[in-house]
């Protein structure tokens, strides 16, 4: 070998060094965004199976929620329709009478307003707002089947003429906050979910109605006022 190819073997050399760590630089990055992809892809599924409220329970939009699971949906100047949300529902299964506040009846948030039979058995509910009852659904106490069969809808219980729609409204939750906190009631709920339950249905899927019975036959109605509140 000459000293002429001896000194030329150097550029060759570099040029392939220069070649491996750019490779080297590029793959990093590329690796780390592989790897933080499929990271953030299974943190969202891990959260989407731990968190099954989207797909148990609905929880629409537009509505405002009550922690002791009423809804209250607002219509034109302080009036005020409120019911019984889905998950309430669920946990009550089937309801024989519904009672309801007369017309004229002051409700106050967060204090009962209205109670749910079931046999020989019954549990409040709270007001989700301050107001005057102004109307009620006289369909849903002749018949109950119609709560659970469209609860943010025909469902709905009183109409409520709130003074302080404000201050009330922001006593209550919507949008993502509600959708945390029924994802946080349906961890409550996985806590005492087993198969030998029946608390979901034979495929594994949606919860059946009456959870509250399924978890505790003789004092089901202390189940539910839990989970309502009251």
């Amino acid at each position: 070998m000459t000293a002429h190819d001896f000194l030329a073997m150097y550029p060759a050399k570099a040029e392939e060094y220069f070649i491996a760590l750019s490779f080297l630089l590029l793959f990093i990055p590329f690796w780390r965004f592989v790897n933080g992809t499929r990271a953030a892809e299974a943190r969202a599924e891990d959260a989407r199976l731990a968190s099954p409220a989207a797909d148990w329970f609905a929880v629409p939009d537009h509505l405002y929620f009550h922690p002791g699971h009423a809804w209250a949906r607002l219509e034109d100047g302080n009036l005020v329709t409120v019911g019984m949300d889905d998950f309430s529902h669920k946990l009550m299964g089937r309801v024989s009478a519904v009672g309801l506040p007369e017309v004229g009846a002051h409700l106050l948030q967060g204090e009962k307003g209205w109670s749910l039979a079931q046999d020989s058995k019954s549990v409040d509910m709270l007001s989700p707002v301050d107001g005057t009852v102004v109307a009620v659904n006289e369909r849903a106490m002749s018949s109950p089947a119609t709560l659970s069969s469209d609860p943010y809808g025909e469902g709905w219980l009183l109409q409520v003429r709130v003074p302080r729609l404000k201050a009330n409204s922001a006593s209550l939750l919507t949008g993502n906050f509600a959708r945390r906190w029924m994802e946080e009631v349906c961890q409550e709920l996985g806590g005492r979910i087993s198969p030998d339950l029946g608390l979901l249905s034979q495929d594994g899927g949606l919860p059946v109605e009456g959870m509250a019975r399924s978890i505790d036959p003789s004092n089901w109605d202390q189940v539910a006022g839990k989970f309502l509140l009251t």
